[in-house]
């Protein structure tokens, strides 16, 4: 009898103590941003007045936005200034470029593979909370570290002009098929359109074979962000969705 009560007494007592200490789901809660709420920023960055953009204030509300989640559950990264952000695990992953230079108006994501077999890779930008239209390559020159990354190639629909490309292994992508995404070169947004492909794709998926450790890069532009546009032109940023998924 004694040991029945002393028990019941001790669950009472730890009943209580735990009504009464405060239960947090995790030791930070997750912080969730809209693609509204990123564009309401980047137009506040704007002065009427003296019509100068602060750039330098949109890249520190950017950078702040790593580790921070966008409604569809996908965490954010950012790659800015032609930085490389690594993943390891396959997953969904929200991954924002861009920079305060022309030469480091972009970034880059690595993934190396956890086990051997074949990986699915699907890219997006509609959902993205900086997404628009972007150019996506593979073993960009002006980045380090991609030298020894597997290539792979996309089932795609671009055109220029009267010709169609069906197979490539850079990504154009775009939020809205009325305005197509491209690759970042020339001073006009005519010259780029009379002498590249463009895309009116809103994803792009693929699958590689990969063995364990080998790896794969992507380096994200935005396409209005020229290779050889002035410095006080940067602060293109922009951002896709990619997920990944092993399927053997």
């Amino acid at each position: 009898m004694k040991k029945n009560f002393l028990t019941k007494v001790m669950t009472l007592v730890l009943a209580a103590t735990m009504a009464l200490t405060p239960v947090t789901a995790s030791a930070a809660e997750k912080t969730v941003v809209t693609s509204k709420e990123y564009h309401s920023v980047r137009v506040d960055c704007y002065d009427e007045e003296t019509e100068v953009f602060d750039g330098n204030r949109l890249y520190d509300y950017v950078a702040s936005l790593n580790g921070c989640y966008q409604p569809n559950g996908y965490k954010i990264y950012t790659a800015l200034d032609n930085k490389t952000v690594t993943f390891k695990k396959t997953g969904n992953y929200a991954v924002i470029v861009g920079g305060k230079t022309a030469k480091k108006d972009q970034g880059s994501f690595k993934f190396v593979a956890p086990k051997t077999g074949t990986y699915k890779f699907t890219f997006s930008t509609k959902n993205n909370v900086a997404g628009g239209q972007i150019s996506i390559n593979q073993l960009d020159n002006t980045v380090k570290g991609n030298t020894k990354a597997k290539y792979m190639v996309f089932k795609v629909h671009y055109t220029c002009g009267s010709k169609v490309l069906k197979k490539d292994g850079t990504l154009y992508i775009t939020d809205d098929p009325k305005y197509t995404a491209y690759f970042p070169t020339g001073k006009s947004v005519l010259s780029r359109y009379e002498n590249h492909y463009s895309s009116a794709m809103t994803n792009v998926s693929g699958s590689i074979k990969l063995k364990k450790g080998q790896f794969v890069f992507f380096t994200g532009r935005d396409s209005g962000a020229a290779y050889d546009e002035s410095d006080d032109a940067a602060y293109n940023f922009t951002g896709f969705d990619v997920s990944i998924t092993k399927t053997k």
